[in-house]
């Protein structure tokens, strides 16, 4: 799958999920320890700024989350798509990247966040077959056990059943439990 088109899907599905959202369950806890759904879509907001070289407004109406996560995803696909945008070096906690790789690590992002926010607001888990699926196959060969555990990025892997939807798995490689 095209990376562009995979980050907008990924973008696009967290921006779907945002719309089943209540008012009042933004501040739900969600399957990303610590954080609530807010915290959640805040998270993506800022770091599609970061991508794009700009900073993240502060976001006090509730209402306006969805149109800043909408600006947010417009302004890192603009980054990523521009004619460096996948070959310009990305300084990353563990060192330089390519945008190339940090447009496969912002998708997986942004799609596991979509399903935080699913499973925290009870929305379908769903989300994205077959992006979650490439999604999976690729965090799969970049995420070991160097990046799982206390004070890293990641938890360690949750069990899920093979028959469950690519999300779920995807959800659960990442650390989340799925039950």
């Amino acid at each position: 799958m095209d990376q562009l088109v995979a980050h907008q899907r990924a973008q696009d599905a967290l921006a779907a999920v945002l719309g089943g959202v209540a008012p009042d369950q933004l501040a739900a806890p969600t399957p990303c320890t610590g954080w609530t759904v807010r915290d959640v879509v805040e998270h993506v907001i800022a770091r599609n700024h970061w991508v794009a070289g700009t900073a993240a407004p502060e976001v006090a109406d509730p209402a306006d989350l969805a149109p800043a996560l909408a600006t947010s995803a417009r302004a890192a696909q603009q980054a990523f798509a521009a004619p460096d945008g996948l070959t310009r070096m990305m300084d990353m906690p563990f060192g330089p990247v390519p945008g190339a790789v940090v447009v496969g690590m912002r998708t997986t992002d942004a799609l596991v966040h979509a399903w935080d926010v699913a499973r925290a607001t009870g929305q379908p888990t769903d989300i994205e077959p077959e992006l979650a699926e490439a999604s999976l196959a690729a965090a799969r060969t970049r995420i070991g056990p160097d990046l799982r555990g206390p004070g890293r990025p990641f938890a360690e892997e949750q069990p899920c059943d093979a028959g469950r939807p690519a999300a779920d798995r995807l959800a659960a490689f990442l650390g989340r439990s799925v039950g």
